[in-house]
């Protein structure tokens, strides 16, 4: 086995990368979406010969002391050393940027859901390290559930990229998730985000191939956006959408306007893009108020997902 950085300019190397995320995707979560083609920026590949048969992504956010980690290796060659090789290459890349944590996650199975491979949790836990959050996947299979929006707010949807006029709130109602969005035992940085940084994510988003469709409240009386919603279109498959950022200003919650936005906003994407059949969210184990606002809405637990924060080991 050889270890060597992604080229992104080989097509080969390229393909080689898909179709292992492919065939990894189908056995560890075979109801997960087919991925979509997209541009890596950071990858260390591991050959076997010709072939590809692991891989590390990994991303390094600027305002962060992380780096973000998928580490995956195919179903075929594990239990031989390759996730552990790819593991070491890529503490060396953490050194190098200054990173003192990586983060990755691994599936399990939870009670009665859906059975999974848990190689990737046994490998971190039998090395001593214990996950600091837990996630719980959960899928809602469209159908019509609507929710009245309170008196005195109005709805603003939108495609891609928030209206210059309300993307200071939309920022600030970012910050406000970072910083309400249940962490366990990680060591989480707090996140600021201004028009610039919603700006810049957007892009990067656009860049993917991503497409996203959001639904606010806007109260009435003062013009502020309090509340907000995403689902976003990652994969190849135009059937699968991904629920992403769900927050509300807390001086006004306790009116169901969590419930309303997240309603209108899946019919407003469901009016746009009439393929659309399912939805997977994440939310921390101990959210209980959004899994009880999902559940409401008809998604049901799939499995679970452990969060992993491995200490970067000074060098040798």
């Amino acid at each position: 086995m050889t270890i060597r950085q992604l080229d992104p300019a080989d097509p080969v190397a390229m393909g080689q990368m898909y179709d292992l995320t492919v065939a990894v995707t189908r056995y560890d979560v075979p109801d997960f979406p087919t991925p979509r083609r997209q541009a890596t920026e950071h990858a260390l590949l591991a050959w076997d010969g010709g072939r590809v048969v692991g891989a590390a992504s990994y991303q390094l956010p600027q305002s962060e002391n992380l780096m973000y980690l998928d580490l995956i290796v195919h179903p075929q060659h594990r239990r031989r050393g390759i996730g552990t090789g790819l593991l070491e290459e890529v503490y060396k890349v953490a050194r190098q940027h200054q990173r003192s944590l990586i983060e990755v996650e691994t599936v399990r199975t939870l009670p009665g859901g859906a059975e999974r491979d848990e190689a990737g949790y046994r490998y971190l836990t039998s090395r001593g390290h214990r996950p600091g959050a837990t996630s719980i996947r959960s899928r809602c299979q469209l159908a019509d559930h609507e929710a009245t929006l309170a008196d005195g707010y109005s709805l603003v949807q939108w495609r891609d990229v928030a209206p210059d006029e309300i993307v200071d709130d939309v920022a600030a109602l970012q910050t406000r998730l970072m910083l309400d969005a249940p962490t366990g035992d990680l060591a989480v940085e707090q996140q600021v985000y201004d028009a610039a940084r919603v700006r810049r994510q957007e892009a990067d988003e656009l860049r993917r191939g991503y497409r996203s469709y959001s639904t606010a409240a806007r109260q009435d009386a003062s013009g502020q956006i309090v509340a907000r919603t995403k689902l976003s279109f990652e994969s190849a498959d135009d059937t699968h959408a991904r629920q992403r950022t769900t927050i509300v200003e807390p001086a006004h919650r306790g009116r169901r306007l969590g419930l309303a936005v997240k309603s209108a906003n899946h019919a407003y994407t469901q009016a746009n893009e009439p393929q659309l059949r399912f939805i997977d969210a994440w939310n921390a184990e101990d959210n209980t108020h959004m899994r009880a606002v999902n559940a409401a809405l008809g998604f049901l637990p799939v499995d679970g997902w452990s969060v992993f924060q491995l200490p970067v080991p000074t060098a040798r």
